[in-house]
């Protein structure tokens, strides 16, 4: 599984994470699509999320190691969702016109990563342990984007097929 894709390695040149343009058209719906999967989801249900994520992106052509790195940030991001967004969340995913787009939503007021992904160096935190999802995830996807308010947090990811 490769964990830093788009992130200083050989197939991009070195450059940092170039894959973070706007890329408006990956984000569009699928005219007349409906979604891959579009469920709420606990602790519990992390498991089985992950599992269907997996099915429904190998199955609209996502293949690794692109497959392995969009299946871990989401199931980062939904981890997030329970642990700090009140032990909850809902997942929305869709195929788009370029791609995989995946929205995760909680209600929790969680807070936008401090540092966007720009390199390979992990960022600094007092926990070894943890604090590094977000991070994680926007490395691994296409498109990442946080909006955080005081009704809730929602996370979108984008992994393109091509």
């Amino acid at each position: 599984m490769i964990l830093n894709r788009g992130i200083g390695n050989d197939d991009n040149g070195g450059d940092p994470a170039p894959h973070r343009e706007p890329i408006d058209a990956a984000l569009a719906p699928t005219p007349g699509g409906a979604a891959l999967l579009e469920l709420p989801f606990t602790m519990a249900d992390l498991a089985r999320l992950r599992l269907q994520v997996t099915r429904r992106a190998e199955d609209a052509g996502l293949c690794d190691p692109r497959l392995s790195d969009f299946v871990l940030a989401v199931h980062e991001v939904a981890s997030n969702a329970v642990v700090h967004g009140g032990g909850k969340g809902r997942i929305h995913l869709t195929h788009t016109t370029e791609g995989l787009r995946c929205v995760i939503a909680d209600n929790g007021t969680g807070r936008p990563p401090a540092h966007p992904c720009t390199s390979a160096a992990l960022p600094e935190t007092d926990e070894a342990e943890n604090g590094r999802g977000l991070w994680l995830a926007q490395a691994l996807t296409d498109h990442f984007d946080v909006r955080a308010c005081e009704s809730g947090t929602t996370v979108t990811l984008v992994a393109l097929l091509s």
